[in-house]
């Protein structure tokens, strides 16, 4: 049983991490900023978890999942981006204020604590330093993004675009990830109601539709049914076969282009083009 208390507690202790990665992989599932959300989706698969009916957004780390290696073979990090969750551990801040020292947390018998090795938490009158101060900073991240995407999971609940990783083999899958086949048959009239308020929703979507090229491809989502999902209409009219003679354009006659410098000319029905 962990017991979590203030860095201030454990301010003459030493932060001893490991000498390779490999506790990265015992993480599995990370909680991810918005600040990095897209160079993210470039590495790992954006995943939502739930946990006590509380959904939150974040990056799959667990090679069950992730389709590149994260690590060498000597267990050394080869990723070409840290998450800023990974930059946090092995510590926590349930409650923000502008106290490092009394938010910041840490499992009092980590086995990332030490009398003797690694570094110093705080500084030498035992202050938070520059390290301390900017994962201070990175937690507050954390939690704003958290609070931000709250409203959007419950979104893609209600809309049904998230759909359960495979079940793992003690109990039931608590991981989703977004559908691809479901988010392109959303109608316009369900896109235009998810971003009415903000653009945030539709954002994340496609963040985490391309990260799925970072999922491994027994975990991809299935195709869906027309009979579970919503009615989509492709379009009609191929980008291509457009011509711009068929457009019917319209020029605003404002300071950038004046239609009284603008000699227009109908030559076999058709206009063409102005002459200055």
């Amino acid at each position: 049983m962990t017991r979590s208390v203030p860095i201030r507690e454990v301010a003459h202790l030493r932060l001893a991490m490991p000498a390779d990665d490999r506790w990265i992989e015992d993480l599995g599932w990370v909680p991810v900023s918005s600040s990095e959300i897209h160079l993210a989706s470039r590495y790992f698969p954006i995943a939502v978890r739930v946990e006590k009916q509380r959904p939150q957004l974040g990056l799959l780390l667990h090679p069950r999942y992730v389709a590149n290696a994260m690590l060498d073979g000597s267990g050394t990090w080869r990723g070409a981006y840290r998450p800023i969750a990974l930059r946090c551990f092995p510590f926590e801040a349930p409650h923000l204020t502008d106290d490092p020292l009394a938010d910041i947390l840490v499992d009092a018998g980590s086995r990332y604590l030490s009398t003797a090795t690694g570094v110093p938490i705080v500084d030498e009158a035992g202050r938070p330093d520059r390290r301390l101060i900017e994962m201070h900073r990175h937690f507050g991240l954390l939690r704003r993004s958290e609070e931000a995407f709250s409203g959007v999971l419950d979104q893609y609940f209600i809309a049904g675009l998230l759909v359960p990783l495979a079940p793992e083999d003690d109990g039931e899958p608590t991981l989703y990830v977004i559908d691809p086949t479901r988010f392109k048959q959303l109608d316009k009239a369900a896109l235009g109601a998810m971003a009415r308020r903000s653009f945030l929703s539709v954002d994340i979507a496609v963040a985490g539709l391309f990260s799925l090229q970072a999922l491994r491809p027994e975990h991809l989502p299935r195709q869906t049914s027309r009979s579970r999902a919503q009615p989509f209409a492709p379009g009609s009219i191929e980008p291509d076969a457009i011509l711009m003679d068929d457009l019917a354009l319209v020029l605003d006659d404002g300071e950038l282009i004046s239609l009284a410098n603008i000699d227009i000319r109908e030559t076999e029905g058709h206009t063409t083009a102005p002459r200055a």
